[in-house]
């Protein structure tokens, strides 16, 4: 084998295992979805409107322990003027899913809601438990927020 051969060779093996590494790293993944859940959560405990306009998915749907079915648009509103603040939140999650380019996280919430908040005008700082579920969508290369259902329960 001539070292031109070889070296083509070669250079021809470093960009397969190139390509291959990328198109893993590109994969749907447990630990890259459970990123992504933990990403929603920072964007609402921070009130980072403009994080959430570009991480949620344009179809973006939600029900909401308010009772409210609301898109996108109404929700980035809300985040921006304080109507989901908290003084406390914490997630569980008790399972995970991905089917394809799409992944399920389900568990429980508890949340003190801010007085300002939606939540905090309709049941004051009492503490709230929920279940949840939170559906992502894996479009090039990234997760983004595409539905949630977030109910109150009482355990």
């Amino acid at each position: 084998m001539t070292p031109r051969l070889l070296a083509a060779r070669c250079a021809s093996f470093l960009i397969a295992v190139l390509i291959s590494a990328a198109a893993v790293a590109a994969a749907p993944s447990e630990a890259s979805l459970r990123a992504a859940d933990a990403e929603q959560m920072r964007i609402i405990v921070q009130e980072d409107a403009s994080a959430q306009q570009a991480f949620m998915h344009d179809n973006y749907i939600i029900n909401g322990p308010a009772n409210r079915v609301m898109r996108k648009d109404v929700l980035t509103s809300m985040l921006s003027k304080g109507g989901m603040a908290s003084e406390r939140f914490e997630r569980e999650i008790e399972g995970t899913a991905i089917t394809g380019n799409v992944g399920v996280v389900m568990g429980r919430e508890t949340v003190t809601p801010a007085s300002r908040s939606q939540l905090g005008k309709l049941h004051g700082r009492a503490t709230l438990r929920r279940r949840f579920t939170n559906v992502f969508l894996f479009e090039n290369g990234k997760w983004r927020f595409l539905a949630r259902q977030a109910t109150i329960v009482n355990e």
